[in-house]
């Protein structure tokens, strides 16, 4: 038997994680908004209810998901695997936020105004701006907005504080009734705010033409995107690698594994966040035949959902843990 203690190595990640594509959906109802996991046929995975909150517009940094918040002038990041709220902007000499753009280093909401924060809530600047927007999504050259009377517009902030309207560019989205705007780097997205029925999950190009449409699950709608969550293969059979045991799972701040190799390989263990960054390497050697345990103290990361990487030979397996 043997004992390996982990040894902590903060690296960025570049591969490519298996992951599970799942879309976000925000809808609302009198005083209470929901958030759902949608699978992206449109099937419910999982919503979280908020009392007293209007959630709009939705944006995503770096896989995590960020909401425009309408009754306060409020922008918060939300753990997807909790509903746990946590408030990025937070600007009171407004009064509300409808959408939420950000173009890899700023945020942008419209008040009356439009309004720039940085990636810590820190407030940028405004510029004047005229019109009512239910939504915004950056293209990585262009900010476009949608606003009331339904219309998609294009603009450039390249000039900041200087806003130029590129009228060519608007067109109209596939229904009257969307809200919320969203760019996943081929096409927009956006949802119908319908009451009294359900409405439908869009995707469109340029022009508005609708790629898809799935019908959303409920309530109004105000906004949508997608993120990408890891995926668990550990039902698939692993080189030279039998009887894996990790646990537990979920676990608080130790995690065990133990494996049997039953021949010479090179084996290595890695655990990687839901973004990719590689969090620790547990071993990584050429082994020879024999039982192995190994043990982490895990107590200096954060609550979240994390991937565990086991390689052996030619095979690699996944396996994701729940972390409290």
């Amino acid at each position: 038997m043997k004992k390996v203690l982990f040894v902590i190595i903060l690296l960025l990640f570049s591969a490519s994680l298996p992951a599970e594509e799942l879309m976000m959906f925000t809808a609302n109802q009198y005083f209470m908004s929901r958030i759902y996991t949608l699978s992206t046929n449109g099937t419910v995975q999982n919503y979280f209810s908020y009392d007293n909150y209007h959630f709009c517009d939705m944006e995503v940094v770096n896989n995590e998901l960020y909401a425009a918040e309408a009754f306060a002038p409020r922008v918060y990041k939300i753990d997807i695997d909790t509903g746990d709220l946590e408030v990025i902007i937070d600007d009171w000499s407004l009064f509300y936020f409808y959408d939420i753009a950000f173009d890899g280093t700023y945020f942008y909401v419209t008040e009356w105004d439009l309004n720039r924060y940085d990636v810590n809530g820190n407030y940028e600047g405004t510029v004047s701006f005229s019109e009512d927007v239910f939504g915004s999504a950056w293209d990585g050259v262009y900010l476009w907005m949608l606003n009331d009377e339904a219309q998609i517009k294009c603009w450039d902030v390249a000039l900041w504080p200087n806003l130029i309207e590129i009228t060519a560019n608007a067109f109209s989205p596939p229904s009257d009734s969307c809200r919320g705007l969203w760019f996943d780097g081929t096409y927009f997205w956006s949802t119908e705010g319908l009451d009294g029925s359900l409405g439908y999950i869009y995707q469109f190009d340029y022009s508005g033409q609708v790629i898809d449409q799935i019908l959303a699950p409920a309530w109004v709608g105000f906004g949508v995107c997608k993120l990408e969550l890891p995926v668990s293969t550990d039902n698939l059979p692993l080189d030279y690698i039998t009887n894996i045991i990790v646990s537990p799972n979920p676990c608080f701040n130790k995690l065990s594994i133990s494996f049997l190799l039953e021949d010479h390989s090179y084996v290595s263990g890695f655990l990687y966040d839901i973004r990719g960054k590689k969090l620790k390497t547990i071993f990584s050697d050429i082994l020879v035949p024999d039982i192995y345990y190994f043990e982490l103290n895990s107590i200096d990361i954060p609550p979240q959902i994390l991937l565990l990487e086991l390689k052996s030979g030619d095979t690699t397996i996944y396996y994701k843990i729940v972390h409290l």
